[in-house]
């Protein structure tokens, strides 16, 4: 998800009812108080009213370390900056994260997290609440339902819960049974997370956690409509088709048109590929495009390459033309 999770992302993936809440990539906090630019270009809407996406979805900015007095220190910088809401990040699996400290390497200590939510949540007070995301444990589960415990006394008002260990990485199954045990011991809000990628999987997720709400990460990259998909079937309790290529290859072109004015077009071109290999391991038209464009090193190129016959989709736009030049944003 690093690098394609950014405001542009965000508006895209919000554009359409669906989305309650959404959380930018992690502000990594080592041991000093960040400058503002650095929060800034991780949540750009920090310079708007209410700090929203453009469809005035709620924009949750989310730290990343394992220093109290650090985490502390960027939580007032945070809340100075305007910041409506701060999350905590204990899941990332990533090796380079945990090697220095960070994501689920706390995991292996319900102490030591304890520690880093209470430190923000008493540098911020009430103002905005604090949230964190953890994962099951690190290299097994004998600590999930410390560390969800630990993270609720600590002042956490909200836990989304992975349903694997660090371990496990995404390897498949989650487990969402088991946050269904956390749910039991906690009384503050749980959110399921992990392997969401269709209405089938979101009914399972929600049944076996017994949450209300759930995160979507990867699948709402896999299908950009999912999430619109999931409130439409919520509301009136129709399913929706399936979102076709064209649709895909829509946001596709419009994230384009949106980063190609801020980046190097070979860094936008990485961008695409990478979003687009989180299509094709759910959708079979994404994944022949995805091996049909892999090489391909020209961004205008690769547009030509998605947009190949395929007609216009309906998808809400807001910047449709790809020689267009949107005001920039800084991005994550």
């Amino acid at each position: 998800m690093e690098g394609v999770i950014d405001a542009n992302t965000r508006d895209l993936l919000t554009r359409q009812q669906g989305f309650d809440w959404t959380v930018t990539e992690f502000v990594r906090v080592v041991d000093a108080r960040l400058p503002p630019r650095v929060f800034y270009k991780h949540c750009p809407e920090l310079a708007t009213q209410g700090v929203t996406t453009p469809s005035r979805i709620p924009v949750h900015l989310q730290l990343l370390g394992s220093d109290p007095d650090a985490l502390a220190a960027n939580a007032r910088q945070a809340l100075r900056l305007g910041a409506i809401s701060l999350d905590l990040n204990f899941g990332c699996p990533a090796k380079l994260v945990n090697r220095h400290d960070g994501g689920a390497s706390l995991m292996r200590d319900p102490h030591r997290l304890a520690a880093a939510v209470a430190a923000v949540h008493q540098a911020v007070g009430e103002d905005i609440p604090v949230t964190a995301k953890i994962r099951l444990g690190f290299s097994h589960r004998r600590l999930a339902l410390d560390c969800a415990m630990a993270a609720e006394a600590a002042g956490a008002r909200q836990l989304v819960v992975h349903a694997r260990t660090r371990d496990e990485g995404y390897r498949p199954p989650a487990h969402w049974e088991w946050i269904g045990k956390i749910r039991q011991r906690l009384r503050i809000p749980v959110v399921a997370n992990g392997d969401i990628f269709t209405l089938e999987d979101y009914w399972k997720a929600r049944t076996l956690s017994d949450c209300t709400d759930v995160m979507l990460g990867r699948g709402a990259l896999a299908d950009p409509l999912l999430a619109p998909r999931l409130k439409h079937w919520q509301l009136t309790g129709e399913r929706l088709p399936a979102t076709t290529w064209a649709q895909r290859a829509q946001v596709l072109m419009e994230y384009a048109a949106m980063q190609r004015s801020i980046l190097p077009a070979k860094v936008v071109v990485s961008l695409l590929k990478q979003w687009m290999n989180h299509m094709r391991a759910r959708d079979e038209e994404s994944a022949a495009r995805f091996k049909a464009l892999r090489r391909i090193t020209d961004l205008d190129d690769f547009i030509a390459g998605l947009s190949a016959d395929t007609p216009e989709s309906g998808l809400p736009a807001r910047h449709t033309a790809l020689n267009a030049r949107p005001q920039a944003i800084a991005a994550d």
